[in-house]
């Protein structure tokens, strides 16, 4: 709905006021009108009132004006509506309750209301009281072609009403047509047959040309296109030029066919060349290189397309994504170091996209890293962790008597830090649990003094359900809830090393002992940990005896042990998931002069640790590279015998020895970080290199830091 106009013409000096929406309640607006109204006439609003209706068809009108005299008053309202479409109704109030006729008028108007109307229609109406009388005027004119003009023949100003760009204000082509409505010809609205003149020593006569325009028609003319580059072909989107007394230079009458005419080499029949470029002036570009776009594999390897060479001869591949730098990330922290492979693709899962690794063989140490209570550098700052890392603001080796003195603690494990399972001689096991001080001991039916406990792994996905094996071939398990063992099997063989992993749901824990009823030769065992028969499997392939197992499902399990007389003493032996055996990883001379291995630990399925007896003036300490094994330096001061190990990288190893010393690799060298030789280590374990504990003899248990 329009927006309401109220307007007044004041008639020989009579004054007239514009009424207020305000000043027209006295009664009953819509309910008078019988609906919404767009405009309302009247200053002096009583109740005596009329509804105008106009509409108005055939034609859309610019501008239309309502005006409404009182004939008793002599007073006259205008409202100003803007033509929609459809019909609008108009409000009409008399000046007093006295019947008094009003006259209504409607004019319609093409664009403005400042011109001539085109249709006018009135009526004289005698306002009511209680229900507006109703007044209607139809406004009718014929607008055909829709240009907002009327036909001349229904009192508009189109003279010619079936064509769109005829109507007054069109442009005036020279075309023998009075485009424009002015009633005036095309000679003389454009004056053609006058004289002209359009270069030097060019005359003519105004005429028609092509496009319905005006030329300058010169006879004796030679006309020329500009030809800058001067390659013999004109400029195709410049005008022609016309001489009368030779051609100037820079000009051809050739054909103007040249779509760049600043440049020589571009013209019609040229090369087409590899550049982005239409060289040949055929309106396509680059048309004699099909692969152009089309899909190739550049260098790195690279997704690429085929683009043009800065020879413009020939393409070449480019890669649509550059390649990236991959960094060798050993510790699978995120961060690597050393030279950088450059592909668009990953050379494999070892690698990643961020360097600055400053160890790359310490999971805990990367840019950002946080500081641990380690003594090393773990943000890669440049400095080791400040004393508000360690507890009381420095790191210390702290041991605790756990159980009795008499008591022997000889495996320890730990998954989760604060959450510490250890067994040792006389059936003695302790428990740690997170956000306690102090081991639970003195488990039931856990073995008596004869019992020695020589292996534990825990099941922390049952809440940490401790497996233990023994001296004499027991095998149980540990409830915490209950603190109490139950025995499952026993099996008369010294168990040194248990391992436990889920393989496709099922529990399976793998073990080993140092004799089997043949002199020299262990046993290798699987193991549901249920107490039923057939929850015992035995391995079918010999081997010698063995001191310790570790791994990471699925693929990388070692065994280690070793014979107690002979040259080369020390065997290692890798679990093969393809025919589930063992297969010897150390023979004889592999590796000369190594002494039986005691302890052995896998980082990942590229990195592994085994640690053993001192023998023929050498240390036992090897290294596995994901494809073989081979022997570490180390430090021969003291010829220890080494009894375990615990490593979290391949520079970040801790070893230790039967005489009271703890060893930590850091990818430079060996150093000792605990010495009492007053006490003997059997065993080490840890979630990080700031939380190891070590389980000792004569109750002794070690923890870093404390």
């Amino acid at each position: 709905m329009n927006r309401i106009i109220l307007a007044c013409l004041a008639l020989s000096g009579m004054a007239c006021t514009v009424p207020s929406l305000d000043e027209l309640h006295p009664c009953d607006v819509q309910g008078l009108m019988g609906g919404s109204v767009d405009a309302v006439l009247g200053d002096k609003p009583t109740c005596n009132a009329i509804t105008v209706t106009v509409d108005y068809s055939g034609f859309m009108p610019g501008c239309v004006l309502v005006s409404a005299r009182d004939e008793a008053s002599g007073k006259e309202f205008t409202a100003t509506l803007a033509g929609t479409g459809g019909a609008h109704r108009v409000a009409v109030f008399a000046s007093s309750d006295r019947e008094a006729s009003v006259n209504v008028e409607a004019r319609a108007f093409e664009q403005t209301c400042d011109a001539t109307p085109v249709v006018t229609r009135s009526t004289s109406a005698t306002p009511t009281t209680g229900r507006a009388a109703p007044v209607a005027l139809s406004l009718q004119a014929t607008d055909a072609d829709g240009d907002g003009y009327v036909s001349l023949l229904t009192g508009g100003t189109d003279c010619n009403d079936n064509n769109l760009s005829i109507h007054p204000g069109a442009p005036e082509l020279c075309n023998d047509v009075d485009d424009n409505c002015n009633g005036q010809s095309d000679t003389v609205e454009l004056r053609l047959g006058q004289d002209c003149s359009e270069a030097a020593g060019c005359e003519g006569v105004r005429a028609c040309g092509e496009d319905d325009a005006v030329i300058c028609d010169m006879p004796m003319a030679v006309y020329a296109y500009p030809d800058v580059d001067q390659d013999g072909h004109g400029d195709r989107n410049a005008a022609p030029v016309a001489f009368c007394a030779g051609i100037e230079p820079g000009y051809v009458t050739g054909p103007a066919d040249d779509c760049n005419d600043n440049n020589a080499s571009i013209r019609p029949g040229a090369t087409e060349r590899c550049n982005g470029v239409d060289d040949n002036c055929n309106n396509r570009i680059d048309e004699a290189f099909s692969d152009l776009g089309t899909a190739c594999t550049a260098a790195g390897p690279c997704p690429g397309v085929y683009v043009c060479d800065a020879t413009g001869i020939t393409t070449s591949c480019q890669a649509t994504t550059p390649p990236s730098n991959w960094y060798l990330d050993d510790d699978g922290d995120g961060f690597g170091d050393g030279i950088a492979l450059s592909s668009c693709f990953s050379p494999g899962k070892d690698y990643v996209s961020t360097d600055g690794d400053c160890n790359d063989g310490n999971p805990f140490t990367y840019p950002g890293a946080p500081e641990l209570c380690d003594g090393l550098d773990n943000n890669c700052d440049g400095n080791p962790e400040g004393p508000d890392a360690c507890p009381g603001g420095s790191g210390n080796w702290v041991a605790r008597t756990v159980g009795a003195t008499v008591q022997d603690w000889r495996s320890i494990f730990t998954e989760v830090p604060g959450d510490v399972t250890v067994v040792g001689t006389q059936g003695s096991t302790a428990v740690l649990t997170p956000r306690t001080t102090t081991f639970q001991t003195n488990a039931a039916n856990c073995g008596d003094s004869n019992r020695g406990w020589n292996a534990v792994w825990a099941d922390m996905a049952n809440q940490g359900r401790a497996y233990t094996g023994s001296s004499g071939g027991n095998l149980s398990f540990l409830d915490r809830s209950q603190n109490a063992c139950t025995e499952t099997h026993n099996m008369g063989r010294w168990v040194q090393g248990l391992i436990g992993f889920r393989h496709e749901g099922t529990l399976q824990i793998h073990g080993v002992t140092s004799n089997s009823g043949t002199i020299n030769q262990g046993l290798t065992f699987i193991w549901n940990g249920n107490p039923v028969p057939g929850a015992l499997t035995f391995g079918s392939v010999p081997v010698a005896p063995l001191h310790d197992i570790h791994g990471r499902p699925p693929s990388t399990l070692f065994a280690v042990g070793g014979f107690d007389s002979g040259p080369e003493r020390g065997r290692a032996y890798r679990f093969s998931n393809v025919n589930q055996q063992w297969q010897s990883e150390l023979v004889q001379d592999t590796i000369p002069g190594l002494g039986p291995l005691r302890g052995v630990w896998v980082v990942n399925d590229k990195t592994a640790f085994a640690v053993g007896d001192f023998m023929n003036g050498q240390n036992s300490v090897l290294q596995w590279n994901g494809s073989a094994w081979s022997r570490m330096s180390f430090p021969n001061t003291h010829n220890e015998s080494l009894t375990s190990v615990v490593a979290f990288g391949a520079r970040s190893v801790y070893v230790t020895a039967l005489n009271g010393r703890i060893y930590r690799y850091d990818g430079t060298g060996w150093q000792i970080v605990f010495e009492n030789t007053s006490l003997r280590f059997n065993d080490i374990a840890g979630t990080s290199p700031a939380d190891i504990w070590v389980a000792g003899n004569a109750g002794q248990i070690l923890h870093w830091p404390q």
